[in-house]
């Protein structure tokens, strides 16, 4: 049987049609891990809906992390609202995909990977999440920051281990990218 040849444009369709279904995948993933599979009280928030920027920032880039953050954030405050929403968290989300893609895009090490847990963690969910919940629940800066030094320590800790384990010693993703790359 002949193999059958493709074109430059039938080549680059396919590899559009693959990033967009493999990116749905990955907000759908992260919508569920977020709304449904991570503790929520109104200050506090653990789970693993870091996983799905992580892969997209890893696979597709900085934009690659963007655009999932911002789309699964928007789909989950529609459909599966914790509280009202306030655009300042969609932002938040927009950069924590952003520092992983800027970060982890192209080769991930160890190093690159700690640093950009420990950024993210302090940037978006330490400074940047406090002041948006201080904002919305007109509370003190101060003493919300008191309380989520805590949640940030415990993320930091937890989010590093898990990626590290998948993105380092296990090289999930890196095969897992060439895969999605190949096809």
């Amino acid at each position: 049987m002949a193999k059958k040849e493709y074109s430059k444009a039938q080549l680059k369709r396919r590899g559009n049609m693959v990033r967009i279904a493999s990116m749905a995948l990955l907000i759908a993933l992260q919508v569920v891990l977020s709304r449904f599979l991570s503790i929520n009280l109104q200050f506090l928030k653990i789970g693993f809906s870091f996983v799905p920027l992580m892969f997209a920032g890893y696979i597709y880039g900085a934009s690659g992390g963007v655009v999932v953050a911002l789309i699964s954030d928007v789909i989950g405050a529609l459909l599966f609202p914790s509280g009202p929403f306030f655009p300042g968290f969609t932002v938040t989300a927009m950069l924590s995909g952003l520092i992983y893609g800027t970060a982890l895009g192209g080769k991930c090490t160890t190093v690159k990977l700690a640093l950009s847990v420990v950024i993210e963690q302090i940037v978006c969910g330490l400074l940047l999440n406090t002041l948006w919940l201080s904002f919305l629940y007109h509370s003190s800066f101060r003493a919300l920051l008191a309380t989520r030094v805590w949640q940030i320590i415990v993320m930091i800790f937890v989010e590093f281990v898990f990626a590290e384990i998948l993105f380092v010693r296990l090289k999930f993703t890196a095969r897992l990218k060439k895969q999605l790359l190949r096809i």
